[in-house]
């Protein structure tokens, strides 16, 4: 299955991430349109103990068999929020996925508790904190490629690893497990930190 249609069917609502990082976690605060971090509802919800924001990892992968993708890299896109290459050939280089493992995170809190906490701020602090989650998407779900292959082509040839490093200098986000599977194959494993997409509420 290809990846867009995988979350067509199965993640409606998901907002794909155009970079990510290990502290987009459930409960973070996302610009609505560029997903740019913002902040987090701790910060926002100062009552709240911090067991409140504790968020549970699926112990089960959402996908059988697998998912994939194709996507050219430049202009500092991170595909699946976790691959880049740095490169004067990035217009050539194209990567391709093949997603074995698609993995959830959700917070612990309900939407149906935490967005009535949030929307009270509009008449108990509508100067302060109202101004910093007004507007804003509340995530409630992360989502992660826990465990895909990658293999690069330059002009449509299939690039060896020391090929792919004499023309680029590639680049993983996070504290991501990954080894060279063979000569042409790139295998990310136990990814649990670094989410491609997310899903939540706008304030």
């Amino acid at each position: 299955m290809i990846f867009r249609r995988f979350i067509q069917k199965h993640i409606p609502g998901l907002r794909v991430l155009p970079i990510s990082t290990e502290q987009f976690v459930p409960g973070v605060i996302l610009d609505r349109e560029k997903l740019r971090l913002m902040g987090h509802c701790r910060e926002i919800l100062h009552d709240e103990p911090e067991s409140a924001w504790t968020y549970t990892l699926s112990k089960a992968s959402m996908i059988y068999g697998t998912v994939q993708a194709d996507r050219k890299l430049g202009g500092g896109v991170k595909v699946l929020g976790i691959i880049s290459l740095r490169s004067g050939y990035l217009d050539d280089i194209r990567v391709h996925i093949d997603i074995s493992e698609v993995r959830g995170a959700a917070l612990d809190m309900y939407q149906m508790e935490l967005q009535p906490k949030l929307n009270a701020l509009r008449k108990t602090d509508r100067r302060g904190r109202w101004r910093l989650i007004n507007d804003h998407l509340v995530v409630m779900e992360t989502y992660y490629a826990s465990k895909f292959k990658a293999t690069f082509y330059r002009k449509n040839q299939l690039l060896a690893r020391a090929d792919l490093d004499a023309i680029a200098t590639l680049d993983l986000e996070g504290h991501i497990e990954y080894q060279w599977e063979t000569d042409h194959s790139l295998v990310v494993a136990n990814n649990e930190h670094v989410p491609f997409g997310v899903r939540g509420f706008v304030v």
